[in-house]
């Protein structure tokens, strides 16, 4: 029988967005740019997260959102704190975005079928976690979400801002800036398995000009969870300052540290035939993460008149981490699961030590030209990243077995790693040179094309020490692997407007991520390159409050290695294969009146092999199992009328297709129904009480390698919340 979900799905997507504009249409007015001033604040601030573009940090172009060529994803603020949300996977279960766990139980965004491997914090990319391989090699950590004004996620190859990276898109952050105007503020969440989280916001100018501006934010987090033994806290202080140092330049400085510890779940649960209580742990009491970030950044900005500026930026990170956990978990693919009666191994005991350094800095001219009667943007900029890791793993050999229903967690001591029986040294280092250089030209009022090209030069070193294997001096030949590559991505997109408030676009753009697979002769692999192909609308209206956008799209990746063999045993790889994604983005985000808000999206996606990879992964076969093809968001809030205007109720649904893994564990597609309500006590105080999962619904968590003795996270049950907002 013929799957006819797609259609239907699509038909009420389109309906939703008919219905959307034309209340919208009712109260429409002239659309018009605007630029946004770090400095002040509005009542238009939150309105304005809607219509600004992320490219404006990367171009310094000030574009609307349905005047960039690409799908954009706004991260709503008022949603984030309305539902008590404060890390970056909740914020990031929105549209088009697939939040899916990696091993040792962190997470990892996609979009389009393809990892998301980097952030841009203010226009400088950093590398995400697990971004390069082994995620127990990795020392970041997200950031808190305080500090962030907005958050939006670009869909499609980013090559004209970023290098090393796979195409479906990209993160950009933007972190929270000092005000004029003195205010000080906070919020207190308290959710029923004891997470208790708090922050304090302090900003406004130092002297009576207002030239010197600065702002402290400052969380305090017991990250209470629903499963026994897995918890932690993380505390934070942000600080920033702003200096007009003139009428014409005005210079930024700032910093934050981080620190965060907790009690991971490794592996998750296995597939069993009685079921585990939800909140069932099979890793040791013990099991600890801690994770340090350190990070300051500078900028200028000078403005050399009303259409030219040159912005300066430089950015350092350091962190640190040490993982230490030991577990129940069978990783045998070919493990059938639990069945009554039986016992589950310990999967050995591991320590991670990881340490990380993250340099940019990037200099950026962007203005207006005039040319055959018409004004253009231009920009440009050379950016500098150097990223290095490095990684000491101990392992102590233990497989005793257990039985996992009545574990306790306590069965083994804190181990002294000095016992350790394997011990490897890892290492990373890879520094990036890049120019990119590009331009928006209005060819008539209502058609502009957008072009450019980025000329990176990367270079890189991977090594490993095999130190001591199976209690004894390891003879294993040490890795140490070193390259560099070049290359010109170009970019490339088109802007029609049909009339004040629809556009029509077209969009190409290609990104490459380098590897260190070999062929039969010794050589590296060329990278992987990304290809990315959209055309949509998009639709503006209420000016600019309300945004909706309709969007195909079709992502090739080629050059993947495929591991091959000679006649002699001696293993290799070739650059031989391929994936196609393709599917559908549609949206609507904003304010359909000033009282009422809305941000919906469904995205379908069908991620196939384009030649045989292995022999699991054929022709034809789907390239990313655990990404649904469907998926939908929904999340409205509107504001009541009259004598009762103090009260706000909110409410929505994130559905998906089922999904399978790797190694074909299948979870069904599941409904999660969320509602919230907030009432304004005064003008300084506010209260909400938010409620998750309100049927209850009991699913496992998207995982690229879920398998049938590990890697099974429970999603969390229903959950209620309550939040209390102040601000003086």
């Amino acid at each position: 029988m013929k799957n006819h979900t797609f259609p239907h799905t699509t038909l009420a997507t389109a309906l939703l967005l008919a219905c959307t504009c034309a209340a919208a249409q009712q109260g429409n007015t002239a659309s018009a740019a605007v630029n946004v001033a770090a400095t002040k604040t509005t009542t238009d601030s939150r309105i304005n997260l809607y219509r600004i573009s992320s490219l404006h940090n990367t171009t310094g172009l000030e574009l609307r959102q349905r005047e960039v060529p690409q799908s954009v994803t706004v991260i709503d603020q008022d949603e984030l704190k309305a539902r008590g949300i404060h890390d970056m996977a909740g914020a990031l279960k929105t549209g088009g975005v697939n939040v899916v766990r990696d091993e040792g139980g962190h997470y990892r965004y996609q979009t389009r079928g393809f990892n998301i491997d980097q952030i841009e914090e203010d226009g400088l990319s950093t590398s995400l976690h697990g971004a390069y391989g082994n995620p127990y090699h990795n020392s970041q950590s997200p950031s808190d979400l305080a500090i962030y004004e907005r958050i939006e996620v670009v869909r499609g190859a980013t090559g004209l801002t970023q290098a090393n990276a796979e195409p479906g898109g990209t993160i950009s952050a933007v972190r929270k800036k000092p005000t004029a105007e003195r205010r000080i503020g906070g919020d207190i969440s308290v959710d029923r398995y004891g997470k208790v989280y708090s922050t304090v916001d302090a900003s406004g100018a130092l002297d009576p000009e207002k030239t010197l501006r600065a702002r402290v934010i400052s969380v305090v987090s017991k990250d209470k969870t629903f499963k026994d033994d897995v918890d932690g806290s993380h505390y934070l202080v942000y600080g920033v300052a702003e200096k007009d140092a003139g009428a014409t330049t005005t210079v930024t400085l700032g910093g934050m540290m981080q620190n965060s510890h907790g009690h991971p779940d490794p592996y998750g649960l296995p597939q069993a035939n009685i079921a585990f209580p939800r909140d069932k742990s099979l890793g040791f009491k013990w099991n600890k993460d801690d994770y340090n970030k350190a990070n300051f950044f500078a900028g200028t900005e000078t403005r050399f008149n009303d259409d030219w500026k040159l912005n300066t930026k430089v950015s350092y990170t350091r962190n640190d981490s040490m993982s230490a956990f030991g577990a129940l978990a069978n990783e045998n693919p070919g493990y059938s699961g639990l069945t009554r009666g039986a016992t589950l191994p310990l999967n050995g005991l591991n320590r991670y030590d990881n340490a990380g350094r993250q340099a940019a800095a990037q200099i950026a001219l962007s203005g207006k030209y005039r040319l055959f009667g018409r004004e253009h943007d231009a920009f440009t900029s050379y950016t500098f990243g150097q990223e290095a890791s490095n990684t000491r793993w101990k392992r102590i050999r233990n497989n005793t077995a257990y039985n996992p229903y009545t574990f306790q967690g306590n069965e083994i001591a804190y181990p002294g790693w000095g016992d350790y029986i394997d011990r490897t040294y890892y290492g990373s280092k890879q520094k990036t040179h890049a120019f990119n250089l590009g331009t928006r030209v209005n060819a008539l009022d209502n058609l502009h094309i957008l072009g450019g090209a980025r000329y990176t030069h990367w270079s890189g070193r991977e090594f490993t020490d095999y130190n001591w294997w199976n209690d004894q001096p390891d003879n294993t030949a040490d890795r140490n692997d070193k390259q560099s590559r070049s290359r010109v991505t170009p970019y490339l997109g088109i802007t029609y407007d049909i009339n004040a408030n629809n556009s029509l676009y077209t969009h190409y753009s290609s990104i490459f991520k380098p590897q260190y697979y070999r062929d039969n002769k010794g050589n590296f692999l060329s990278p992987v390159t990304g290809n990315s192909y959209e055309v949509g609308w998009k639709g503006e209206w209420l000016g600019g409050k309300l945004n909706t956008s309709i969007a195909l799209y079709q992502i090739e990746q080629k050059n993947r290695p495929v591991q091959l063999a000679l006649a002699s045993g001696q293993e290799y790889a070739a650059a031989h294969g391929k994936i196609r994604s393709r599917g559908l983005d549609a949206e609507a985000t904003g304010n359909i009146t000033d009282a009422w808000k809305i941000n919906a999206g469904y995205t379908y996606n069908s991620s196939k092999y384009q030649k045989n990879e292995n022999v699991r992964d054929l022709k034809g076969g789907n390239a990313s199992k655990h990404t649904p093809k469907h998926q939908m968001r929904l999340y409205t809030s509107y504001r009541l009328p009259g004598a009762a205007e103090k009260w706000t109720i909110g409410g929505g649904m994130n559905y998906q297709s089922s999904t399978s893994s790797l190694w074909g564990v299948e979870q069904k597609g599941y409904a999660l129904f969320n509602a919230d309500v907030q009432f304004k006590i005064n003008d300084q105080f506010n209260v909400g009480l938010a409620l998750e999962n309100i049927t209850n619904k009991h699913y496992f968590e998207n995982h690229p390698t879920r398998m049938n003795g590990a890697n099974n996270y429970l999603g969390e049950p229903r959950n209620i919340m309550l939040n209390f907002h102040w601000e003086l």
